[in-house]
Order: structure tokens, then sequence, then C-alpha cells
């Protein structure tokens, strides 16, 4: 059951439950109905036994029975009740009721003072049906001594199967219906339980989308630990952010001062002016590297407005090569810090303005999983050999004339942070293809 949600679960155990409980309950019922039919249906043929056995008399040798039984269903024909005394190996009387039969060879006769209840016999008489069949012997006083005289009763089970077939229809009609209610109720009850799973997974939706800081809703008290977890996991991160981030900046100003001093001492050597130099861009960076670091939890950021403000400040920056830039695709949403986006734009907008020779083409697309800007120039492009390289962190791109400084290598940092992709690929400008793939759901 990996990967189904708790509510489907939930339906499958207790289908699965139902699908056994059901027929050994109607199976459990059946036997016990059965019996209890079949122990009242012997109570019935023993008494109307009893009723022949009370209304026969043997007068000498000769047997006597009244033309009338007090017992009506003996005396109908095809009433499905049939009796038969014999006596010395002789049918000696027949019910009324076995009009229509011809019984000459009943079952074994049971031991003087015995009875014999069969439930499933089929007579010679009636072969298509089944029958219940119950046999007594009683001895009876004849002319020299007492004599046994077997008295039988037969029932045709027509009438015993379409009740027992009537009672197992309702039994599974009223069961069904129980299941469907058991069925309806639990989904009811999963539903009123998992609201407030529900409720956590949308509180936590809105926090990812920064619509709110912290978990505000009313949960079970077996929910108040993870909510406060929850909450005292994001007031640490924040903390630990700003504390981060303020350790930084004293860091920077710390060193500011100390390199400015340096670069400003007179007659400095070049080299060692390249070797500060160098080292003022590589604590920039590292610091600027630092602070970029994105929180769990950020708003959506339109991302069209921002691509057009960078776009025009760009075309303002180098008015003198008068750049065509366009702009095509449809606005989507950046899960992160607009400050982020707006470096990483401002960085591959500005190479690409160094680059082209007149047009740059900026272009955004929208997948299910991911959202790519696109930014091609009609420059020189970007020799394969050089492009993994550019990607690797501390490599400078020099095919600009005017130098990369560590813009490059900040974006790529960027790109790594949101778990995105930096692609370099030739563009159809015949120029340089430089691309951000940045996933549209962030792995919190």
């Amino acid at each position: 059951m990996k990967g189904l949600s708790l509510q489907l679960r939930a339906i499958i155990l207790a289908l699965i439950a139902l699908t056994l409980f059901i027929p050994l309950t109607v199976l459990t019922l059946d036997k016990a109905y059965t019996a209890s039919l079949t122990q009242a249906k012997q109570d019935e043929l023993k008494l109307m036994s009893l009723a022949l056995i009370s209304a026969f008399e043997l007068d000498g040798n000769i047997p006597y029975m009244p033309e009338i039984l007090y017992e009506e269903q003996l005396n109908l024909p095809d009433s499905g009740y049939i009796g038969l005394i014999r006596f010395r190996n002789k049918t000696v009387w027949q019910s009324a009721s076995a009009l229509h039969y011809d019984i000459t060879q009943p079952p074994l006769s049971p031991a003087v003072g015995d009875e014999l209840f069969l439930v499933d016999y089929t007579a010679r008489f009636d072969r298509k049906r089944s029958h219940f069949a119950y046999a007594f012997t009683a001895e009876f006083a004849g002319a020299e001594d007492f004599e046994p005289v077997h008295f039988y009763i037969f029932n045709d089970k027509t009438e015993f199967n379409q009740e027992r077939d009537a009672f197992l229809k309702t039994v599974w009609q009223w069961l069904s219906l129980l299941a469907f209610a058991l069925l309806t109720l639990m989904l009811i009850g999963m539903a009123l339980l998992l609201a407030p799973v529900r409720e956590l997974i949308n509180e936590i939706s809105l926090m990812a989308r920064g619509k709110q800081t912290r978990l505000t809703h009313h949960y079970p008290v077996e929910f108040s630990g993870l909510q406060s977890s929850i909450n005292q996991l994001i007031q640490i991160e924040e903390d630990q952010r700003t504390r981060y981030k303020n350790s930084l900046d004293d860091l920077a100003h710390s060193l500011k001062t100390p390199l400015a001093v340096a670069l400003g001492t007179p007659h400095l050597p070049e080299e060692a002016r390249d070797a500060l130099t160098q080292i003022d861009h590589l604590i920039r960076r590292q610091l600027k590297r630092a602070t970029i670091a994105k929180s769990s939890w950020q708003a959506g950021v339109s991302i069209l407005p921002i691509v057009n403000q960078v776009t025009q400040a760009i075309a303002k920056i180098y008015r003198e090569k008068s750049l065509s830039i366009k702009v095509s695709g449809a606005d989507t949403v950046f899960h992160g810090d607009k400050t982020d986006l707006m470096e990483m734009l401002g960085n591959v907008l500005d190479n690409a303005a160094k680059a082209a020779k007149t047009n740059i083409h900026v272009s955004l697309t929208h997948s299910d999983n991911w959202l790519e800007i696109s930014v091609e120039d009609d420059g020189p492009g970007i020799p394969e050999d050089q492009r993994e390289k550019l990607l690797q962190r501390g490599t400078r791109l020099d095919t600009y004339a005017e130098g990369q400084g560590i813009g490059m290598a900040v974006v790529a940092d960027l790109v790594s942070i949101y778990q995105g992709r930096l692609l370099i690929e030739t563009s159809s400008l015949d120029g340089a293809k430089i691309t951000l793939q940045l996933p549209v759901h962030l792995k919190l």
C-alpha cells in the first residue's frame, strides 16, 4: 500500500474486512437458522407420529385406523405430508395425502422404542424432491404377544428450502445495507479525523508561499506538540539567519577599512595592489554568497515585472550600443527572494549586453516542475571548451572585453542555492544562451 493515502488505505482494509466478515456471518447464521428449522421440523413430525400412534388400534391381528385424522395435512392430497404404517413387513395404512404415491419400500425401521430422523431422504415414490423422514417403532398387544408396528411420516422439503432461501436473501440484503452504512460512516469519520491534517498541510503551504509565518490554527491536543515544534523550528531558523547576517555585516565592515587603507597606501606595488583587489573581490563574493541563503519559507515573486525592470536598466546603461532587447513568454512566479532574482537576472543580462552586437532576447517558459529564464545574445558566444570551466567555482569569464568579475560565480551560487541548474548553450542568434532553470516547488 506504499504511496496510498490514509483514507484509501482505510477503505481498502475495511473492504477486505467486510469481504471476509459478511460471508462468514451469513454462513454462521445459515447454519444456526437451518439447525433451528430442522429441529423444529423434527419436533413437528414427531408430534404427527404420536398422533398416528394414538389413533392406531390392533384388534387381535387386524390393524385399524380411522378414516379422518386430527392432523389435517395427512387428510389432504398433495399437502406435502405423508403418513405410513407397516405391520409384519407390510404397509397396512397410508394417509389420504399419499393418494398419488405408491409407497412400497420405506426406510429401515428403528428398533422398538427408538426413532429415526432423516434430513435428506430421497423416497422411491418421489425421486424429484428431497424429503424429511421420521420413523418410530411401537409395540401393540396382538392375539398372542406384543408385536412391533412401524410408523412413518414424510415431508416434502420444498417449503423448507424456500423458507431458508428467503431467510438468506433477507440476511444478504440487510448485511449489504449494513456494510454500505458502515463504509459511509467510516468515510465520514475519516474525513473528520483527517480534517486537522488537511488544515495543517494547508497552513504549511501558506507558510511556504510566504502568506503567513506561523501555524495559528487550533488543532487537537495530539497535534499541539507538532504545531509547537514547527513554530519553534521556524523561529530558530529566522533567529539564526538574522544573527548570521549581522555577523557577516560586522565582518564586512571590519575588513572594509583595513583593505581601503592598504589599497590607499602610497607607492603600493602593482602586484600587491592586484592581490589586495583580488582579496577584496573574494571577500565580497563570499559575503554575498552567505547572505543570499534563502529561507525555507518564501513568498512567490512575479518574474515578468522584474525582467522588465532589469532590461530597462541594462538598456540605459548600454545606451551607446543601441541594443534591441526583446522579452517573450507569459509571467510566472519565482518562490524566492526578489533581490536574489534581480541579482541573477542583472548579472546574466549585463554579460549579454557586453557581448551583444545589437540584439538580446529574454524568454520565459514554465512547466509543472521548472521555470526557465533564457537570455540570448548575438555576440561571439562562449566556446564549448570554456562552458564547463565557467560553471566551476572561482573561474572568470574572459570572453567579454570588459571582464566578468564575480558576476557569473554569484549567479551559479544562487542557482545552486535554489536547487536549480545553469545551462550554457549556443543561441539561435549565433551568440551565447544562458538559461536559468529554477524549480517551481522548492524541497524544504
